[in-house]
């Protein structure tokens, strides 16, 4: 009877597709189970025609920018900046741009782009379609699709969703499937030609159950209560967060990368990343005052050192 595992997990797909648009607030029938990022985004990158104008983060998420070089696009990278929607309305106000492609947060620095600033933008350029990385940002805040300035979005699912590897979402609007000439239906069949991964999908419907059941609203808080207590902690002990300065930040953590602070962290089993020019901390729901308590003692031996 293994033939039966394969066909109910087809049978169950609706089901599947449902829960995800019911936790990000999309429509059912365009959001999508898809074994990650990578193939996702690479899914919608198959609906823009060529020529169409790009503009993005030269130094974003690796397998995005990849995304997007790979194909025949009019390519308008920008630097990263700590005011990056300051770089981006400038670059909008002398270029012709059909699509922003960009990260939510950046998987270096942590940087929250401003989504007011993109709804403004939504308004003042309205033919602009705006595609979202969401791996670093689903599952650390509250998010409604329908109400964002996202034509599209991708996630991963192994991320702030705890829900292992081999899974992710992706999300469209109306206007972006009729401005690329597409459907649900059709865009459904690109996206489950062959086989999909069952295990996976699974996965991802465990863990968004779960985040449900154990109130996730009352998880986010958490997140953001020991986000802010290890960013304040780290500028009184003299050091200055990447992106500290602006309105709204995310889960993620940066300093300067100091190798023998990354090197005294990891024999303290601290578990931190090396990113780019940072050293990175991830803080989620299942971290204490404790763990930073922890990690701020770390830090300090490094200074007396």
């Amino acid at each position: 009877n293994g033939d039966e595992y394969k066909l109910k997990a087809y049978n169950s797909l609706p089901q599947t597709q449902a829960l995800i648009a019911s936790f990000i607030g999309s429509k059912k029938e365009q959001t999508y189970f898809v074994s990650n990022f990578s193939t996702g985004v690479r899914f919608i990158m198959n609906l823009l025609p060529e020529n169409t104008s790009v503009l993005y983060i030269k130094d974003d998420y690796h397998s995005l920018v990849s995304a997007i070089e790979e194909k025949k696009f009019k390519l308008f990278p920008i630097e990263m900046s700590d005011n990056i929607e300051a770089v981006i309305a400038s670059s909008l106000e002398k270029n012709s741009i059909d699509t922003l492609i960009i990260s939510m947060v950046q998987y270096t620095n942590g940087l929250l782009v401003d989504f007011d600033f993109l709804s403004d933008l939504k308004q003042k350029y309205p033919r602009i379609s705006i595609i979202g990385d969401a791996t670093q940002y689903i599952g650390t805040d509250f998010f409604n699709f329908n109400d964002s300035p996202f034509d599209a979005i991708v996630c991963s699912g192994y991320k702030w969703l705890l829900a292992g590897f081999g899974n992710g979402f992706v999300a469209l609007s109306d206007d972006f499937l009729a401005r690329n000439n597409s459907s649900p239906k059709k865009f459904a069949e690109k996206v489950y030609a062959g086989h999909f991964n069952i295990l996976g999908a699974a996965s991802l419907v465990f863990a968004l159950e779960l985040l449900i059941e154990n109130d996730f609203k009352k998880l986010v808080k958490t997140n953001q209560r020991l986000s802010n207590e290890l960013r304040y902690a780290l500028i009184l002990n003299g050091y200055k967060p990447a992106c500290h300065m602006r309105k709204k930040q995310s889960s993620i953590i940066s300093i300067n990368y100091d190798e023998s602070l990354l090197k005294l962290l990891e024999e303290k089993n601290v578990k931190v990343a090396h990113r780019g020019d940072y050293i990175r901390f991830s803080i989620h729901f299942y971290n204490t005052s404790g763990d930073i308590k922890n990690l701020i003692e770390v830090i300090k031996k490094m200074a007396i050192a």
